[in-house]
C-alpha cells in the first residue's frame, strides 16, 4: 500500500513538472517584435499616474517630427512628446508603440499598442477615455481587455475574426521608480 502511495506521487510530480514546460511559461509573452525599455516613472507624469492607479493605462511610441526622434506618452492625464535622448531613441517600441499601466490585481502588464488582428504596425489601438483598461481597434472594432491580460472583449456584430487572439504581451517590471519593459 505504501508503494502505490510513493509511485503514484513520484507520477503525480513528474506530471506537475511536465506542465511547467518552457514552451508554457514562455508563451504567455510575445516575441514576436523587439522590446526593450526603461524609464525613471517620476521624470513622466504618464507613467506615474497609471503605474499608481489600477486598471489605468498609458501608451508610449516613438516618432519623428521635424527630424526629432520623440516618445510620445498618452495617457488620461493627456499626451506629452518628450525629446528622446540618445538611450531612448534606441529602445525597442514593439510592432505599433507599447502600452504600460498596472491593472485591477496591481500587477504591472505591457502590451503591444498594434492590434494583434489587423497585425500591422499603424493600425493602433486607441485607449478609452475613461481610463477603463480598454482599447479598441478603430479598423477591425475589436475592444480588448487590459485588466483581463488583454483578452478580447467584444467583437463587433457581423465580424469574422481570421486570427481571435488577445493582445501582444510582453514582460515588464516596476520597482516603484524604473519602468522596465523587455521580451
Amino acid at each position: 500500500m505504501k508503494t502505490k502511495k510513493i509511485v503514484a506521487l513520484a507520477l503525480l510530480t513528474c506530471l506537475g513538472i511536465s506542465s511547467c514546460s518552457d514552451d508554457e511559461t514562455t508563451s504567455t509573452y510575445s516575441k514576436r517584435e523587439y522590446v526593450y525599455c526603461y524609464f525613471q516613472a517620476i521624470q513622466y507624469a504618464e507613467l506615474i499616474n497609471v503605474m499608481g492607479n489600477l486598471g489605468q493605462y498609458a501608451s508610449i511610441r516613438k516618432r519623428v517630427v521635424d527630424g526629432v526622434t520623440k516618445i510620445q506618452m498618452t495617457s488620461q492625464a493627456g499626451t506629452t512628446n518628450y525629446t528622446a535622448d540618445a538611450l531612448t531613441k534606441d529602445f525597442g517600441y514593439g510592432l505599433g508603440g507599447l502600452i504600460v499601466g498596472t491593472n485591477n490585481y496591481g500587477e504591472p502588464m505591457c502590451y503591444d499598442l498594434a492590434c494583434p488582428i489587423c497585425d500591422r504596425a499603424d493600425k493602433r489601438l486607441t485607449l478609452y477615455s475613461g481610463g477603463d483598461g480598454y482599447a479598441r481597434c478603430s479598423k477591425c472594432g475589436v475592444s480588448f481587455d487590459m485588466n483581463n491580460y488583454g483578452a478580447i472583449y467584444q467583437v463587433p456584430e457581423g465580424s469574422n475574426l481570421t486570427s481571435p487572439r488577445g493582445l501582444y504581451r510582453y514582460r515588464i517590471r516596476y520597482d516603484g521608480n524604473i519602468v522596465n519593459a523587455y521580451n
